[in-house]
């Protein structure tokens, strides 16, 4: 999702406070949603905002991207 895309996302469904986090190298977007619970995005600067998860809180947040980690050697389909 674009930039302008997440805004609206943000604008319609959040309570305008968000979170900047970075782990294991993937940088994320915790976003207060008007149920209280967060959306978790995970966030590309060439790509723009993926949703990935919601969680209750924020340790949950936390607890969940900090098992996520990028591959550092090449891949082979099976």
């Amino acid at each position: 999702m674009t930039r302008e895309e997440f805004e609206n996302w943000c604008r319609d469904n959040g309570t305008g406070h968000k979170v900047n986090k970075s782990c294991n190298g993937i940088d994320w977007v915790f976003v207060t949603m008007k149920d209280g619970w967060i959306a978790v995005f995970e966030y590309s600067y060439l790509s723009g905002y993926y949703p990935k998860i919601q969680a209750k809180d924020e340790a949950h947040a936390i607890s969940y991207i900090s098992m996520i980690e990028r591959p550092r050697v090449p891949l082979q389909k099976i």
